[in-house]
């Protein structure tokens, strides 16, 4: 068995909009007279627009309607898009434009693997529309993350078995739902005590093409 394939978070792996995400979820607590923190925050990373606001109203304790959970999900995608749509390509990680170009001409097909709807939006902002062979997005499966659905079919569409592919997040949801798929992992960034990956890099200047092999 080899590596065949990488799949990549998007938030927070190969760019940040958690900053965006937490300004918007923020919103959202605020109408639930909830002050969100960013320590809660950090646990809504790699989760579902609806699975987020389902753990802001068990945090807050407010009962609202089905229309009212509507309401508050499109003002705050609204609200997040009107930040992303100000991205540029100079908001891409360091280090990530290179790897991705080593890791396609050594033959690994690259692919997208984001909870985020918005994300094929946030790919265009930053100009990497044309860097990957396949774009998984959480619009296109029936469930998020932490179930392996979107890695799935991620891997699907790149025509590779799970067991060759290696995911790539930073969040505990995205790690838990590689495991789940058989996929190996890759925890990136420098958050300590998160489960289920192989090997964990703090930045793309430190991703080893090489190393990422030899877990296969």
């Amino acid at each position: 068995m080899s590596l065949k394939a990488c799949i990549y978070d998007l938030d927070g792996v190969i760019t940040d909009t958690a900053k965006y995400h937490y300004e918007s979820w923020k919103w959202v607590g605020d109408q639930l007279e909830y002050n969100l923190t960013e320590k809660q925050n950090q646990k809504l990373k790699g989760v579902g627009r609806k699975e987020s606001l389902d753990k802001i109203l068990k945090w807050s304790g407010a009962r609202i309607s089905e229309a009212e959970k509507q309401n508050l999900l499109h003002k705050k995608n609204q609200m997040y898009l009107t930040y992303i749509d100000t991205m540029t390509p100079e908001e891409v990680f360091e280090g990530f434009k290179e790897f991705n170009q080593k890791a396609k001409e050594s033959g690994i097909k690259v692919a997208i693997g984001s909870s985020s709807r918005n994300a094929i939006r946030i790919i265009d902002k930053l100009d990497l529309v044309l860097d990957f062979h396949a774009i998984v997005d959480g619009g296109m499966t029936e469930n998020s993350k932490p179930e392996p659905d979107i890695f799935l079919l991620a891997a699907e569409k790149l025509g590779c078995d799970p067991s060759e592919c290696l995911v790539i997040e930073d969040s505990q949801a995205g790690l838990t739902a590689a495991k789940k798929g058989g996929i190996k992992s890759i925890l990136f960034g420098t958050d300590k005590g998160l489960k289920g990956a192989q090997m964990q890099i703090s930045s793309w200047l430190e991703a080893d093409l090489e190393k990422f092999k030899k877990l296969f």
